[in-house]
């Protein structure tokens, strides 16, 4: 007989913890009605008492989230699902961060060209150095 006691209340135990433990991840996976935070961060009395009640009746997770989703929207998810524009605002941020990374090994990849100095003005080098020359006299 106590040994049948003892597994009852063991038993007990085991499903009261799986029972904080959902309600824990369900108040972390949404928002409080007043966006400031998750439910389980702003300690929203109303809804955590609902998440409690809905957990107590057998529902799941997933149940409890559509049901709040349905009644606030989407917005009341902390982790918005990824589809339609979702999408975007995920990938956003990573695809500007490749792109700056390719930008910048773009730039010290090729670095400008240093600029010679002219040592001598006399260089042949320069193309049209005799018209150049020629346009200078007149102009004094």
């Amino acid at each position: 007989m106590k040994k049948i006691l003892l597994t009852i209340a063991t038993l007990g135990s085991i499903f009261a913890d799986e029972k904080a433990e959902l309600i824990l991840d369900i108040e972390k996976s949404l928002m409080a009605s007043c966006f400031h935070g998750t439910v389980y961060e702003h300690g929203n009395q109303e809804m955590e008492k609902q998440i409690a009640s809905f957990v107590n009746a057998g529902r799941s997770k997933e149940y409890v989230i559509n049901f709040f989703t349905n009644k606030y929207g989407e917005r009341i998810l902390a982790m918005p699902e990824a589809e339609g524009f979702n999408i975007f605002a995920w990938l956003a941020p990573i695809i500007i961060f490749a792109l700056g990374g390719l930008m910048m090994f773009i730039y010290f990849k090729n670095p400008t060209p240093k600029i010679e100095k002219i040592s001598n003005q006399n260089d042949d080098s320069i193309k049209f150095s005799d018209e150049i020359e020629q346009e200078l006299k007149e102009l004094d």
